[in-house]
């Protein structure tokens, strides 16, 4: 929350929400349930339909270094910051809302990944989000087929190799995309300026690629 607020320039219009994304084979959604837990506090928390949720500033949670918990098995679920500005297109997201998600979770460690010793010693000294190359990883609503930055009349597809953590293979068991959100997860190098805050990241989802080759081929085939 401190991080949000600190960084808040990058998505002024946008809200703080947090989100699950079911990770392992057979993980129940319907009846899945939040609370804040410490030593003697128990505070239950809405969940929405979209798995998204918020918090609130508690003293009492703070004192009693509560943690918020699921009941779920650990790891069930893949956990991440969730920000987006109003009025965007359902098929993407802002560049700037990205940038401000890293650094919220750059200060809470939301998303499990392999950091090797390095990592740490970088992040104390600079920040991480913002310094060469500073890619980081997304989760898309759905099975992504590609991913496009769109600011004005310039456009660019992200790589191949930035896509379903094609970059990591080796590494996808200590990841929370693994092994269910591989084809859901895609890369940002967020830390170019050359794309401004209110650059668009435009997805294509597996279904709607289907839907227009399946148009093409019929146009083809129709006299």
């Amino acid at each position: 929350m401190d991080a949000f607020e600190k960084y808040h320039g990058l998505a002024p219009d946008a809200r703080l929400r947090y989100r699950l994304y079911p990770r392992l084979p057979g993980v129940k959604v319907a009846g899945t349930s939040l609370t804040i837990q410490g030593d003697t506090l128990k505070l239950p928390v809405a969940l929405a339909s979209d798995l998204s949720f918020t918090l609130p500033r508690d003293a009492q949670a703070w004192d009693e270094n509560a943690q918020v918990m699921s009941n779920r098995k650990s790891r069930s679920f893949a956990w991440g910051p969730d920000v987006r500005s109003p009025g965007l297109p359902a098929n993407a997201r802002r560049l700037g809302d990205l940038r401000l998600e890293c650094e919220i979770d750059r200060a809470a460690t939301l998303l499990v990944g392999y950091k090797p010793p390095l990592y740490h010693v970088i992040d104390a000294a600079v920040d991480v989000c913002t310094a060469f190359p500073g890619a980081w990883l997304y989760y898309a609503d759905r099975a992504v087929f590609n991913v496009t930055l769109v600011h004005g009349k310039r456009r660019q597809d992200v790589f191949s190799s930035l896509l379903y953590g094609n970059e990591l293979k080796l590494f996808h068991i200590f990841y929370d995309f693994y092994p269910l959100l591989i084809d859901r997860t895609y890369t940002l190098r967020i830390a170019d300026t050359s794309w401004p805050d209110d650059t668009l990241v435009e997805i294509e989802y597996m279904e709607d690629a289907d839907v227009a080759s399946a148009s093409a081929i019929q146009a083809v085939l129709t006299p």
